[in-house]
């Protein structure tokens, strides 16, 4: 099943991360505020392993992609989504590139407190990323015992995305080569 072959980024994962901003940004805009929410992004891998994120901060996923660091985030490796479990985003952090995930994730866009979740749906596995701008121990105390508020509202925003997660496998897998740019989906 999932186990035998490593994820993989969608090979337009850079341009599908931009498009569609409106509609994203429609979803997105329900949840911001919500627990002290000021970051979400939701990551779909496909039963062939490949991976496409929408993101209400799509540069943070750009640049953890565009320069690989994304390989060192267990975020993103089979035996950390699986599991459908919770994590803050430092105890994801490959200790060989620490630092620069840190910055990355949190340093640049100020998001001192981050943390994934995965789902299970049918042959597909869902990452919600969230984060906040704050740091109090409020805010803290949220985001490590509110589990099921968080879960529901990365299963509200999938649930809402997945029409688009579809088309976006679809479309490219029908026209792999032929893939628009940006503006023209």
């Amino acid at each position: 099943m999932h186990n035998n072959m490593e994820i993989k980024p969608h090979p337009s994962f850079l341009e599908i991360l931009f498009a569609h901003k409106s509609k994203v940004s429609s979803i997105f805009r329900d949840i911001i505020g919500i627990h002290e929410i000021n970051h979400i992004a939701v990551s779909c891998i496909n039963a062939r392993k490949e991976l496409i994120t929408f993101s209400s901060t799509p540069a943070l996923e750009y640049n953890l992609f565009s320069s690989n660091l994304w390989c060192f985030d267990k975020t993103y490796q089979a035996h950390w989504y699986e599991r459908c479990t919770q994590s803050s985003w430092q105890s994801l952090y490959s200790p060989a590139r620490y630092d620069e995930l840190y910055y990355i994730k949190q340093g640049r866009h100020r998001y001192p407190l981050g943390m994934s979740l995965a789902a299970k749906w049918q042959d597909q596995f869902f990452i919600y990323s969230l984060a906040s701008r704050k740091s109090c121990q409020n805010t803290h105390d949220l985001f490590s015992q509110e589990y099921e508020s968080f879960y529901k509202i990365g299963q509200y925003c999938s649930s809402s995305l997945i029409p688009l997660f579809t088309q976006m496998f679809n479309y490219c897998e029908a026209h792999p080569l032929q893939l628009q740019p940006i503006g023209m989906l």
